[in-house]
């Protein structure tokens, strides 16, 4: 990013016009000189970047104020959830995409992960993923099962994909009908119920406001925001003790981000074991209690979010040698 702007700068000096569009404002506030803000589809105005900040672009954008604070509350109960030991997974062309990765995902706690993750599309090569029950502490090793047999055991576990209509819902249809692809297999007639689907869509309709004219609305005319609080609300509402989000927030507004990060917490305070694919550096440090730092396919360190930083964390996803993690 750095050297982007160094080069956006040097354009710049040379006479060029640039614009750049991003969610991140500290981008906008560190290379440009006006900022022009739209709501809704609508031009709301410009100001020079000298005289403003995070906060007043945020209250422009949105049309009011917002808190741009996450809370991080100390985690309670704190218990191993998933265990991952020795993982080691190939990709359908051969390249190796983990190396013998290791770390421990806990109940009621946020576990950032910085770098590539894993939920699953790739065959294992080597290694275990063990499910630790909340009820019994029974573990139950995952690979090699699939999706279905792993629900059917009894694990309770949620994702939130980084693709949301291509793996996470079906555009072409709406809330309701993109709700009972989670329980449709809940009962045995060919006749679907769709009175639990459309009180939950409605429900979530109401809850996260998502600004859709129905519940029977296609999902693929809704902006990205309100597609997004449909997914992450219909995983949440599984009531899931591992939930898993793949960059949840990209390209997201940030009002519809912080509303993310509250339910993640939410989550996290009710004892559930929240996982957090992330890029962007400033909230993994502030929303997530551990980080579990990637590098070329290796875990490179795994740092406390309380206590760490940018130039950490930033060091080990850049190391050349991945090394041992020490938890």
């Amino acid at each position: 990013t750095d050297k982007l702007f160094a080069v956006m700068r040097n354009m710049k000096a040379d006479g060029k016009s640039l614009i750049i569009i991003t969610h991140k404002l500290h981008e906008v506030l560190d290379v440009s000189d006006r900022v022009a803000v739209l709501r809704k589809g609508e031009y709301i105005g410009d100001v020079l970047t000298k005289d403003a900040d995070q906060q007043s672009l945020t209250d422009m954008m949105v049309g009011h104020s917002v808190s741009l604070n996450i809370n991080r509350p100390t985690p309670v109960n704190v218990e191993p959830r998933l265990k991952i030991e020795g993982l080691t997974v190939f990709d359908e062309l051969g390249v190796k995409r983990l190396d013998n990765v290791s770390f421990t995902v806990n109940a009621g706690e946020v576990l950032g992960v910085a770098g590539i993750a894993i939920a699953g599309l790739y065959p294992v090569s080597s290694g275990t993923v063990t499910y630790i029950s909340p009820e019994t502490n029974e573990e139950k090793n995952l690979v090699g099962m699939d999706p279905m047999d792993i629900r059917k055991s009894g694990v309770a576990m949620s994702f939130v994909p980084e693709d949301r209509l291509g793996m996470g819902l079906v555009g072409s249809m709406g809330m309701t009908g993109n709700m009972m692809l989670r329980s449709w297999r809940k009962g045995a007639s060919i006749f679907l119920d769709r009175k639990n689907p459309e009180a939950l869509a409605q429900r979530i309709w109401q809850e996260l406001e998502v600004v859709t004219p129905s519940t029977n609305f296609p999902v693929r005319r809704m902006s990205g925001g309100n597609v997004q609080k449909v997914l992450v609300g219909r995983e949440i509402a599984q009531q899931p003790s591992v939930l898993m989000t793949a960059y949840a927030v990209r390209g997201l507004d940030i009002n519809t981000s912080y509303t993310i990060y509250n339910l993640l917490t939410e989550q996290k305070m009710k004892g559930v074991a929240v996982v957090y694919v992330g890029e962007d550096l400033d909230v993994l440090l502030e929303l997530c209690d551990r980080i579990v730092v990637l590098c070329g396919g290796q875990v490179s360190g795994v740092v406390d979010g309380r206590k760490t930083n940018k130039l950490e964390v930033g060091a080990l996803m850049t190391r050349v040698e991945g090394g041992k993690a020490d938890e």
